[in-house]
Protein backbone atom coordinates (compact mmCIF):
# COMPACT_ATOMS: atom_id res chain seq x y z
CA UNK A 1 0.00 0.00 0.00
CA UNK A 2 2.67 2.74 1.20
CA UNK A 3 4.42 1.47 -2.27
CA UNK A 4 1.47 2.44 -4.08
CA UNK A 5 1.03 5.73 -3.10
CA UNK A 6 4.25 6.13 -3.52
CA UNK A 7 3.92 5.72 -6.96
CA UNK A 8 0.73 8.00 -7.17
CA UNK A 9 2.76 10.80 -5.48
CA UNK A 10 5.60 10.51 -8.37
CA UNK A 11 3.29 10.82 -11.19
CA UNK A 12 0.78 13.45 -9.75
CA UNK A 13 4.38 15.28 -9.34
CA UNK A 14 5.41 15.26 -12.30
CA UNK A 15 2.12 15.69 -14.69
CA UNK A 16 2.46 18.91 -16.49
CA UNK A 17 -0.45 21.43 -16.68
CA UNK A 18 -0.06 22.31 -20.34
CA UNK A 19 0.47 21.01 -23.62
CA UNK A 20 2.75 24.25 -25.67
CA UNK A 21 2.60 22.08 -28.97
CA UNK A 22 -1.22 21.60 -29.44
CA UNK A 23 -1.72 25.15 -27.75
CA UNK A 24 0.66 26.76 -30.68
CA UNK A 25 -1.82 24.79 -32.96
CA UNK A 26 -5.13 26.47 -31.49
CA UNK A 27 -3.74 29.69 -31.04
CA UNK A 28 -6.58 31.84 -32.22
CA UNK A 29 -9.48 30.38 -29.45
CA UNK A 30 -6.83 29.46 -26.90
CA UNK A 31 -6.73 31.59 -23.47
CA UNK A 32 -3.78 31.40 -21.36
CA UNK A 33 -3.12 28.54 -18.49
CA UNK A 34 -0.53 28.82 -16.20
CA UNK A 35 0.73 27.95 -12.65
CA UNK A 36 -0.04 30.59 -10.18
CA UNK A 37 1.69 30.67 -7.19
CA UNK A 38 -0.33 30.75 -3.84
CA UNK A 39 0.30 33.23 -0.76
CA UNK A 40 -0.19 33.66 2.71
CA UNK A 41 0.05 36.77 4.00
CA UNK A 42 -0.09 38.11 8.33
CA UNK A 43 0.97 41.18 9.89
CA UNK A 44 2.41 42.20 12.96
CA UNK A 45 -0.09 44.00 15.70
CA UNK A 46 0.24 46.53 18.38
CA UNK A 47 -2.51 46.47 20.51
CA UNK A 48 -1.45 50.15 22.18
CA UNK A 49 -1.30 51.43 18.46
CA UNK A 50 -3.60 54.34 17.26
CA UNK A 51 -6.16 52.71 14.92
CA UNK A 52 -5.04 49.41 15.37
CA UNK A 53 -8.44 48.20 14.38
CA UNK A 54 -9.05 50.03 11.32
CA UNK A 55 -5.49 48.75 10.14
CA UNK A 56 -6.13 44.91 10.86
CA UNK A 57 -9.70 45.21 9.12
CA UNK A 58 -7.99 46.96 5.42
CA UNK A 59 -5.45 44.25 6.04
CA UNK A 60 -7.49 41.71 6.13
CA UNK A 61 -9.93 42.84 3.42
CA UNK A 62 -7.45 44.50 0.76
CA UNK A 63 -4.08 42.89 0.96
CA UNK A 64 -3.86 39.82 -1.18
CA UNK A 65 -2.64 40.68 -4.66
CA UNK A 66 -4.80 38.91 -7.72
CA UNK A 67 -2.09 37.09 -9.35
CA UNK A 68 -1.88 35.06 -6.18
CA UNK A 69 -4.01 31.98 -5.03
CA UNK A 70 -5.38 32.48 -1.71
CA UNK A 71 -3.96 30.66 0.83
CA UNK A 72 -4.63 32.25 3.70
CA UNK A 73 -4.71 30.26 7.20
CA UNK A 74 -6.83 31.70 10.10
CA UNK A 75 -3.83 33.28 11.91
CA UNK A 76 -3.20 36.37 10.71
CA UNK A 77 -1.79 38.49 13.15
CA UNK A 78 1.67 38.13 15.46
CA UNK A 79 1.33 40.09 18.02
CA UNK A 80 4.63 42.39 17.87
CA UNK A 81 7.83 42.43 20.22
CA UNK A 82 10.03 45.39 21.72
CA UNK A 83 12.78 44.56 19.33
CA UNK A 84 13.90 46.99 16.81
CA UNK A 85 13.64 43.92 14.15
CA UNK A 86 11.02 41.83 14.14
CA UNK A 87 12.42 38.82 11.95
CA UNK A 88 13.74 36.73 14.80
CA UNK A 89 10.05 37.13 16.81
CA UNK A 90 8.25 36.10 13.41
CA UNK A 91 10.40 32.82 12.73
CA UNK A 92 9.71 31.66 16.55
CA UNK A 93 6.37 32.56 15.94
CA UNK A 94 5.52 30.65 12.26
CA UNK A 95 7.76 27.70 13.91
CA UNK A 96 6.17 27.39 17.29
CA UNK A 97 2.57 27.33 15.16
CA UNK A 98 3.80 24.93 13.14
CA UNK A 99 2.85 26.96 9.73
CA UNK A 100 4.31 24.84 7.21
CA UNK A 101 2.96 22.07 8.43
CA UNK A 102 -0.50 23.95 8.14
CA UNK A 103 -0.13 25.01 5.12
CA UNK A 104 0.29 21.30 3.74
CA UNK A 105 -3.04 20.28 5.79
CA UNK A 106 -4.48 23.29 3.57
CA UNK A 107 -3.23 22.31 0.42
CA UNK A 108 -5.30 18.28 1.44
CA UNK A 109 -8.15 19.99 2.58
CA UNK A 110 -7.11 17.93 6.11
CA UNK A 111 -10.58 17.20 7.65
CA UNK A 112 -11.45 17.01 11.11
CA UNK A 113 -11.49 13.28 11.33
CA UNK A 114 -7.53 13.73 9.53
CA UNK A 115 -8.02 12.82 6.18
CA UNK A 116 -6.90 14.37 3.21
CA UNK A 117 -8.05 14.80 -0.32
CA UNK A 118 -7.10 16.00 -3.40
CA UNK A 119 -9.82 18.32 -3.97
CA UNK A 120 -8.26 21.51 -3.88
CA UNK A 121 -5.05 20.60 -5.76
CA UNK A 122 -8.08 19.47 -8.72
CA UNK A 123 -9.48 22.94 -8.01
CA UNK A 124 -6.23 24.79 -8.76
CA UNK A 125 -5.29 22.59 -11.43
CA UNK A 126 -8.57 23.38 -13.57
CA UNK A 127 -8.26 27.21 -12.18
CA UNK A 128 -6.46 27.78 -14.97
CA UNK A 129 -7.42 25.48 -17.29
CA UNK A 130 -9.81 26.06 -20.23
CA UNK A 131 -11.83 23.96 -22.41
CA UNK A 132 -8.51 23.68 -25.02
CA UNK A 133 -6.77 22.28 -22.70
CA UNK A 134 -9.39 19.74 -21.71
CA UNK A 135 -9.86 18.57 -25.29
CA UNK A 136 -6.02 18.19 -25.71
CA UNK A 137 -6.16 15.89 -22.00
CA UNK A 138 -8.99 13.96 -22.88
CA UNK A 139 -7.07 13.25 -26.66
CA UNK A 140 -4.28 12.14 -24.51
CA UNK A 141 -3.32 8.68 -22.45
CA UNK A 142 -3.06 10.51 -19.23
CA UNK A 143 -7.02 12.21 -19.80
CA UNK A 144 -8.62 14.69 -17.42
CA UNK A 145 -6.64 13.18 -14.27
CA UNK A 146 -3.37 14.53 -15.62
CA UNK A 147 -4.79 18.01 -15.97
CA UNK A 148 -6.28 17.97 -12.66
CA UNK A 149 -3.73 16.08 -10.54
CA UNK A 150 -0.80 18.35 -12.28
CA UNK A 151 -2.30 20.62 -9.62
CA UNK A 152 0.25 19.34 -6.89
CA UNK A 153 3.86 21.07 -8.83
CA UNK A 154 1.91 24.53 -7.34
CA UNK A 155 2.45 23.20 -3.58
CA UNK A 156 5.85 24.15 -4.07
CA UNK A 157 5.56 27.67 -5.02
CA UNK A 158 3.65 28.77 -1.54
CA UNK A 159 4.99 31.86 -0.01
CA UNK A 160 4.39 32.90 3.24
CA UNK A 161 4.78 37.27 3.83
CA UNK A 162 4.94 38.62 6.98
CA UNK A 163 3.85 42.59 7.06
CA UNK A 164 5.65 44.74 9.84
CA UNK A 165 4.12 48.50 9.55
CA UNK A 166 5.77 51.05 11.19
CA UNK A 167 3.29 54.22 11.51
CA UNK A 168 3.98 58.44 11.24
CA UNK A 169 0.56 60.89 11.44
CA UNK A 170 1.25 63.79 9.91
CA UNK A 171 -1.39 65.51 11.93
CA UNK A 172 1.19 65.16 14.92
CA UNK A 173 4.77 66.19 13.04
CA UNK A 174 2.27 68.87 11.82
CA UNK A 175 1.26 70.18 15.44
CA UNK A 176 5.03 69.62 16.87
CA UNK A 177 6.54 72.10 13.37
CA UNK A 178 3.72 74.53 14.40
CA UNK A 179 5.21 74.96 17.47
CA UNK A 180 8.71 75.37 16.15
CA UNK A 181 7.41 77.95 13.66
CA UNK A 182 5.15 80.06 15.72
CA UNK A 183 8.18 81.97 17.30
CA UNK A 184 9.51 82.09 14.08
CA UNK A 185 7.00 83.65 11.57
CA UNK A 186 5.67 85.99 14.90
CA UNK A 187 8.90 87.80 14.39
CA UNK A 188 7.53 87.74 10.56
CA UNK A 189 4.16 89.66 11.26
CA UNK A 190 0.88 88.50 10.68
CA UNK A 191 1.41 87.84 6.88
CA UNK A 192 4.28 85.76 8.08
CA UNK A 193 2.06 83.39 10.47
CA UNK A 194 -0.43 82.94 8.00
CA UNK A 195 1.66 82.09 5.68
CA UNK A 196 2.95 79.52 7.66
CA UNK A 197 -0.10 78.35 9.14
CA UNK A 198 -1.10 77.93 5.56
CA UNK A 199 1.71 75.67 4.91
CA UNK A 200 1.03 73.38 7.45
CA UNK A 201 -2.54 73.24 6.36
CA UNK A 202 -1.58 72.08 2.92
CA UNK A 203 1.07 69.54 4.55
CA UNK A 204 -2.29 68.18 6.02
CA UNK A 205 -3.24 65.34 7.29
CA UNK A 206 -2.44 61.57 6.64
CA UNK A 207 0.20 59.14 7.33
CA UNK A 208 3.10 57.89 6.36
CA UNK A 209 4.06 54.15 6.27
CA UNK A 210 7.10 52.34 6.34
CA UNK A 211 6.60 48.68 6.07
CA UNK A 212 9.39 45.66 6.33
CA UNK A 213 7.78 42.81 4.36
CA UNK A 214 9.74 39.12 5.11
CA UNK A 215 9.23 36.58 2.31
CA UNK A 216 9.08 32.74 3.15
CA UNK A 217 8.89 29.81 1.27
CA UNK A 218 7.15 26.27 1.97
CA UNK A 219 9.87 23.49 1.54
CA UNK A 220 8.29 20.78 -0.41
CA UNK A 221 10.81 18.56 -2.75
CA UNK A 222 10.78 14.83 -3.52
CA UNK A 223 11.96 13.51 0.01
CA UNK A 224 9.11 15.53 1.88
CA UNK A 225 6.69 14.26 -0.96
CA UNK A 226 7.67 11.22 -0.28
CA UNK A 227 7.48 10.83 3.18
CA UNK A 228 3.96 12.53 3.29
CA UNK A 229 2.38 9.89 0.96
CA UNK A 230 4.45 7.05 2.50
CA UNK A 231 4.26 8.12 6.20
CA UNK A 232 1.20 10.29 6.65
CA UNK A 233 -1.55 9.79 3.56
CA UNK A 234 -4.99 8.57 4.45
CA UNK A 235 -8.33 9.54 3.52
CA UNK A 236 -11.17 10.04 5.78
CA UNK A 237 -12.35 6.27 4.85
CA UNK A 238 -8.77 4.83 5.96
CA UNK A 239 -7.70 7.49 8.42
CA UNK A 240 -6.56 5.95 12.05
CA UNK A 241 -5.86 7.43 15.05
CA UNK A 242 -1.91 6.52 14.72
CA UNK A 243 -2.27 8.57 11.09
CA UNK A 244 -3.64 11.59 12.61
CA UNK A 245 -1.31 11.40 15.29
CA UNK A 246 1.81 11.03 12.83
CA UNK A 247 0.32 14.25 10.88
CA UNK A 248 0.05 15.67 13.76
CA UNK A 249 3.85 15.09 15.68
CA UNK A 250 5.50 15.58 12.03
CA UNK A 251 8.63 17.67 12.36
CA UNK A 252 9.76 17.75 8.43
CA UNK A 253 8.04 20.76 7.25
CA UNK A 254 9.94 23.54 7.11
CA UNK A 255 9.57 27.19 5.94
CA UNK A 256 12.75 28.43 3.74
CA UNK A 257 13.42 32.40 4.31
CA UNK A 258 13.98 33.85 1.14
CA UNK A 259 14.47 37.84 1.86
CA UNK A 260 13.03 41.19 3.28
CA UNK A 261 12.44 44.41 1.63
CA UNK A 262 11.03 47.58 2.65
CA UNK A 263 8.76 50.20 1.24
CA UNK A 264 6.77 53.56 2.42
CA UNK A 265 3.65 55.13 1.34
CA UNK A 266 2.50 58.28 1.70
CA UNK A 267 -1.06 58.90 2.06
CA UNK A 268 -2.27 62.87 2.34
CA UNK A 269 -5.53 64.18 3.00
CA UNK A 270 -5.54 68.43 3.33
CA UNK A 271 -7.81 70.00 5.44
CA UNK A 272 -9.91 70.66 2.41
CA UNK A 273 -11.18 67.02 1.74
CA UNK A 274 -13.57 64.58 3.63
CA UNK A 275 -11.11 61.31 4.00
CA UNK A 276 -11.39 60.37 7.99
CA UNK A 277 -7.98 59.02 9.56
CA UNK A 278 -9.49 55.34 8.98
CA UNK A 279 -9.54 55.81 5.61
CA UNK A 280 -6.46 57.31 5.18
CA UNK A 281 -4.59 55.26 7.37
CA UNK A 282 -5.87 51.84 5.47
CA UNK A 283 -5.07 53.28 2.05
CA UNK A 284 -1.55 54.21 3.38
CA UNK A 285 -1.27 50.34 4.56
CA UNK A 286 -2.74 48.91 1.58
CA UNK A 287 0.00 50.95 -0.90
CA UNK A 288 2.72 50.90 1.31
CA UNK A 289 2.59 46.52 1.44
CA UNK A 290 1.61 46.68 -2.16
CA UNK A 291 4.64 49.28 -3.03
CA UNK A 292 7.12 45.96 -1.20
CA UNK A 293 5.59 43.06 -2.79
CA UNK A 294 6.52 44.79 -5.97
CA UNK A 295 10.08 45.79 -4.82
CA UNK A 296 10.50 41.50 -3.64
CA UNK A 297 9.53 40.03 -7.05
CA UNK A 298 12.00 42.40 -8.66
CA UNK A 299 14.26 41.59 -6.46
CA UNK A 300 13.49 37.61 -6.12
CA UNK A 301 13.43 35.62 -8.90
CA UNK A 302 11.52 32.98 -7.32
CA UNK A 303 8.73 35.03 -6.23
CA UNK A 304 8.03 36.52 -9.80
CA UNK A 305 4.77 36.10 -11.21
CA UNK A 306 4.30 34.51 -14.62
CA UNK A 307 1.45 36.67 -16.58
CA UNK A 308 -0.27 35.61 -19.92
CA UNK A 309 0.05 37.93 -23.32
CA UNK A 310 -3.80 39.23 -23.11
CA UNK A 311 -3.53 39.95 -27.12
CA UNK A 312 -0.75 40.00 -29.47
CA UNK A 313 -2.21 42.31 -31.74
CA UNK A 314 -1.29 44.82 -30.09
CA UNK A 315 1.28 43.04 -27.41
CA UNK A 316 -0.77 43.30 -24.22
CA UNK A 317 -1.28 42.29 -20.81
CA UNK A 318 -2.90 42.73 -17.83
CA UNK A 319 -0.06 44.28 -15.66
CA UNK A 320 0.87 47.67 -14.83
CA UNK A 321 2.53 49.92 -12.04
CA UNK A 322 1.60 48.29 -9.19
CA UNK A 323 3.65 45.39 -10.50
CA UNK A 324 6.36 47.53 -10.71
CA UNK A 325 6.63 48.10 -14.52
CA UNK A 326 8.10 51.49 -15.92
CA UNK A 327 9.03 52.48 -19.38
CA UNK A 328 12.44 50.60 -18.52
CA UNK A 329 10.70 47.23 -17.92
CA UNK A 330 11.45 44.39 -19.47
CA UNK A 331 9.96 41.16 -19.76
CA UNK A 332 11.05 37.36 -21.26
CA UNK A 333 8.07 35.71 -22.93
CA UNK A 334 8.04 32.19 -22.35
CA UNK A 335 6.60 28.49 -23.64
CA UNK A 336 5.61 25.89 -21.45
CA UNK A 337 7.02 22.59 -22.81
CA UNK A 338 7.85 18.83 -21.43
CA UNK A 339 10.74 17.77 -21.23
CA UNK A 340 11.45 14.42 -21.85
CA UNK A 341 10.09 12.64 -18.28
CA UNK A 342 7.14 14.87 -19.14
CA UNK A 343 7.54 17.45 -16.40
CA UNK A 344 6.32 20.93 -17.34
CA UNK A 345 9.90 23.26 -18.23
CA UNK A 346 9.43 27.12 -19.27
CA UNK A 347 11.52 27.94 -22.46
CA UNK A 348 12.24 31.45 -23.19
CA UNK A 349 11.61 32.30 -27.06
CA UNK A 350 11.76 36.31 -26.78
CA UNK A 351 11.99 39.17 -25.13
CA UNK A 352 9.39 42.45 -24.71
CA UNK A 353 9.65 46.30 -23.49
CA UNK A 354 6.87 48.38 -22.50
CA UNK A 355 5.55 50.51 -25.58
CA UNK A 356 6.05 54.22 -24.28
CA UNK A 357 3.50 55.62 -27.30
CA UNK A 358 0.81 54.20 -24.42
CA UNK A 359 0.40 54.89 -20.39
CA UNK A 360 1.34 52.38 -18.37
CA UNK A 361 -1.81 50.86 -16.76
CA UNK A 362 -2.32 52.39 -12.96
CA UNK A 363 -3.64 49.07 -11.12
CA UNK A 364 -2.85 50.01 -7.68
CA UNK A 365 -5.05 50.51 -4.70
CA UNK A 366 -7.40 53.65 -5.46
CA UNK A 367 -6.85 54.05 -8.69
CA UNK A 368 -10.01 54.81 -10.13
CA UNK A 369 -10.26 57.92 -7.65
CA UNK A 370 -6.52 59.01 -7.65
CA UNK A 371 -6.10 58.47 -11.54
CA UNK A 372 -9.79 58.97 -12.78
CA UNK A 373 -9.08 59.76 -16.29
CA UNK A 374 -7.13 57.08 -16.92
CA UNK A 375 -8.49 55.34 -20.42
CA UNK A 376 -7.06 51.84 -20.63
CA UNK A 377 -6.29 48.64 -18.59
CA UNK A 378 -3.54 47.09 -19.85
CA UNK A 379 0.24 47.54 -20.45
CA UNK A 380 0.89 47.79 -24.13
CA UNK A 381 4.52 46.14 -25.32
CA UNK A 382 6.97 45.87 -28.36
CA UNK A 383 8.79 42.95 -29.40
CA UNK A 384 12.62 43.09 -28.89
CA UNK A 385 13.41 39.62 -30.48
CA UNK A 386 11.53 36.64 -30.40
CA UNK A 387 9.40 35.03 -33.60
CA UNK A 388 5.69 34.59 -33.89
CA UNK A 389 3.63 34.77 -30.60
CA UNK A 390 0.23 33.21 -29.80
CA UNK A 391 -2.10 33.18 -26.90
CA UNK A 392 -1.53 31.17 -24.09
CA UNK A 393 2.41 32.52 -24.24
CA UNK A 394 3.60 33.69 -20.52
CA UNK A 395 5.92 36.64 -19.85
CA UNK A 396 8.17 36.88 -16.46
CA UNK A 397 9.93 40.37 -15.66
CA UNK A 398 13.57 40.58 -15.69
CA UNK A 399 15.99 42.70 -13.87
Amino acid sequence: MKKNLLIIGLIIFVMPLSYAQQIKKNSDSVSASYKRSSLYTLMTTNSSREYETDIQKYFVDRVLPDKYNNHNLSERYIEASSAKDELTNIKNYLAANKIAQKLVAKWFNRSEKGGFNMNLIKERGFYDANILNIEVAKSSKRGLSALADAGEELIGNTFVLVNDSKYTNKEEVAGKARALLGAFASKLGAVGSQLADQGLKTFGKGFVVATHSHLFKLVWNEEIQSRFYNELWADDKTITPAKKLAFDNADFFKLEYIGTDKSFADVQSTAYTTKSNSELIGRATVKSIENVISKLQGEYDVFKTKMPLFSIEPLTAKIGLKDGVTEKTKFEVLEQQEDEKGKTKFVQIGTLKVDTKYPIWDNKFAADEENPNQKTDKTYFKKVSGKDFYPGLLIRQVK
